[in-house]
């Protein structure tokens, strides 16, 4: 579930406060209508969300359609740019109080105006969501108003420019700013929007995982980013279901579209669009507290067993990128000497696993849902591998929506996952800490990494902060918390009946909806 910053971007970031970008002149309020002309963008959405709120949008497009964040990536570039913050700056050395500026003339659907105490409460707000998603935010801790025009955003522990930044981007949904009246009843959230988007959800169209209708938010401040008349969400969690409807021309977006798929979308005449950082395909190690996953030798011995060379190449194709580590080449803290640090070596596998005391072999059961693992793929790859060096995988499929499979990865000892290749503190924090997505159990984090962690984060040079991030990250993939097997590109097929489509994207998944009119997608004359 996250942001596809390149490091090339870090030195920028970290200088200090941005001032309000030019291409958001673009964005500035104004009396022109909607560039809407009637036509309607139809979406194939890989997965049904839970509900509608914030914290619990995945995928990301059923809220990304509905609410402008707080800080704005460019889906093209992946440049960190002001989006309802216009600026912003740390307000401590420890990198704990983050400033932000907000823009004037933003409003909700219902006329209430942007302010620094309505972004605190939705802040806040979204830190007691219910779902298993809510917990993407850590380690923001609260938000306080600092002005009518400013917020303080407060993390538990220090953290990089960077992350500060992604969090506050939309990409966890943190960062979209719901109003007053949801942030004081999340329960509003649940089958409505109520944000300061370009769309808004026209409830009497939409029918709960058949189809969900948004339309043209006319307090928008930006209407001439506008350009559809409606946008349609269809849930379809099949993925030859998505490529027919793509190819037929019933849809003109399809999202996660298999490597194996390309040819087919484009003799069709649809495009492929690639998210260089893409996900990233790994068995979380969940159990971690005791029993034979507790031991770090029984976990490194199955990074030794993934024939991960193999797996990438049958599975996701060419554009997969296979590695030992858990950080991709690009994201934050990218460690190129980890890429081959468990290269395939079935022998020392077998050796580590009886120094642990399991010569004679040990079984693990494995939670393999399909929104990850597209007909047990992966796991039945890794099956037939770990049989191999006496380690038995009871594979438990699992057709369930994202939300449901969040609430149930604690019963098993370790889940098949593919997620966002984001980077050290992305992975740290969000999936790893205490009760982090693959952490549902509360194992407590490695003392040295945390203090890793803290020493990178409060580094003022962007250099001087990648080498310690690249140390933290040596340590991140010491402890196999979970084994890396690819770093893929993210697939999406796009129409001939749209225009403005990126060949790359930068996000988690493409941005038709972004605030600057020349980056928004429009309808092909």
């Amino acid at each position: 579930m996250s942001v596809k910053i390149t490091r090339r971007r870090a030195a920028s970031v970290l200088a200090g406060t941005v001032a309000l970008a030019s291409s958001l002149s673009a964005c500035s309020s104004g009396s022109s209508a909607s560039g809407a002309q009637g036509e309607t963008l139809t979406i194939s959405v890989s997965g049904d969300p839970l509900n509608l709120d914030t914290a619990n949008c995945v995928p990301l497009v059923f809220c990304s359609v509905a609410y402008d964040s707080l800080i704005h990536i460019s889906p093209t570039t992946g440049d960190l740019e002001p989006g309802l913050a216009s600026s912003w700056a740390w307000a401590d050395k420890e990198h704990r109080t983050f400033r932000l500026t907000l823009r004037q003339g933003a409003k909700f659907g219902d006329g209430t105006p942007l302010s620094g105490q309505a972004a605190a409460a939705s802040l806040n707000s979204y830190l007691q969501a219910p779902g298993p998603f809510a917990s993407l935010s850590y380690p923001l801790k609260k938000a306080e108003a600092a002005g009518s025009d400013k917020v303080d955003v407060q993390f538990a522990e220090s953290v990089s420019t960077q992350y500060a930044l992604y969090l506050l981007a939309g990409q966890s949904g943190v960062g979209y700013v719901v109003g007053p009246k949801s942030a004081a009843n999340r329960k509003l959230l649940l089958a409505d929007t109520d944000g300061i988007g370009p769309y808004k959800l026209d409830t009497a169209q939409t029918v709960k995982s058949v189809k969900y209708i948004y339309v043209p938010n006319r307090q928008y401040y930006s209407q001439n980013a506008i350009k559809y008349q409606k946008i349609v969400l269809k849930p379809v969690m099949n993925p030859q279901t998505r490529l027919n409807s793509i190819r037929s021309g019933e849809v003109d977006w399809a999202l996660n579209i298999a490597p194996t798929d390309v040819s087919a979308v484009k003799q069709s005449g649809a495009s492929i669009a690639r998210g260089p950082l893409g996900s990233f395909a790994s068995m979380a190690l969940i159990k971690r507290a005791n029993g034979p996953l507790a031991d770090e030798r029984v976990r490194q011995a199955l990074a030794y067993a993934t024939p991960r060379q193999d797996i990438a190449r049958a599975i996701f194709g060419a554009d997969a990128v296979p590695t030992s580590s858990y950080i991709a080449d690009g994201a934050e803290g990218y460690n190129a000497g980890d890429v081959n640090r468990y290269a395939y070596n079935p022998q020392k596998a077998r050796r580590l696993l009886a120094e642990a005391g399991y010569a004679v072999g040990l079984k693990i059961q494995v939670f393999d849902p399909e929104f990850f693992d597209p007909s047990s793929a992966i796991g039945q790859a890794l099956k037939a591998a770990y049989q191999k060096v006496g380690v038995t995988l009871n594979l438990v499929p699992s057709g369930a929506s994202p939300g449901v499979v969040a609430q149930n990865m604690s019963k098993y000892d370790a889940v098949i996952m593919s997620t966002g290749a984001n980077g050290l503190s992305e992975a740290v924090f969000t999936m790893f800490r205490p009760r982090g997505l693959a952490n549902p159990l509360g194992v407590p984090l490695d003392r040295k990494l945390t203090t890793l962690m803290q020493a990178a984060a409060t580094t003022a040079g962007p250099e001087d902060q990648e080498v310690k991030m690249r140390a933290a990250t040596a340590r991140l993939d010491e402890l196999v918390y979970a084994v890396p097997i690819a770093s893929i590109p993210t697939l999406q097929a796009v129409s001939s009946k749209v225009a403005n489509v990126s060949e790359k994207f930068w996000t988690v998944e493409m941005n038709p909806f972004s605030p600057v009119t020349n980056e928004a997608w429009r309808p092909a004359k």
